[in-house]
């Protein structure tokens, strides 16, 4: 009994480590998409700052080339990097969701296990300790009493198995 309240206590103690490392890893993922995601909108302000710019040269018929040589507004090039980077601001922010939801997860699935450790207080595992003490204590007296029933049955001839 004891044996296995002891595991159960390492088990859960061991889980609950698990789970702090693996929320502060995702807390620290969430940070670091959050910045990835400050620094996008950043870009995209920039971008948005350029593409007026560029839409007031647009309106002079200024024009580029691209590398394939071809032929483009700069209105052109600025909605595909636009569209470019909102596709990635989604799939951070999709992400970055994903993550919350994991990290709220295993908070409340620490909560739990936080509160269920609670229930074993200073008593309990001084009962656990006498448990164990009262075990030490009942093989010592069985080893005694073994020994003396060893006695007994050579002084009177009878055969005697130990049982294990």
């Amino acid at each position: 009994m004891y044996n296995d309240l002891q595991k159960r206590y390492v088990k859960e103690i061991k889980t609950n480590q698990e789970q702090s490392e693996a929320i502060k890893n995702l807390t620290i993922k969430i940070h670091e998409l959050e910045h990835n995601l400050r620094e996008q909108r950043q870009r995209i302000e920039q971008l948005e700052w350029k593409k007026v710019s560029w839409k007031t040269s647009a309106v002079s018929g200024k024009r580029s080339r691209t590398p394939e040589g071809e032929v483009t507004s700069r209105r052109d090039m600025s909605k595909k990097k636009e569209s470019c980077c909102s596709k990635y601001l989604e799939l951070l922010l999709k992400e970055i969701k994903k993550l919350k939801k994991e990290n709220e997860k295993l908070s409340t699935e620490r909560r739990a296990l936080k509160n269920e450790l609670a229930g074993l207080d200073k008593d309990f595992f001084e009962e656990i300790e006498d448990l164990k003490h009262a075990v030490q204590e009942s093989v010592k007296l069985n080893n005694q009493y073994e020994k003396c029933l060893k006695q007994i049955s050579v002084l009177y001839g009878l055969p005697f198995t130990a049982h294990l």
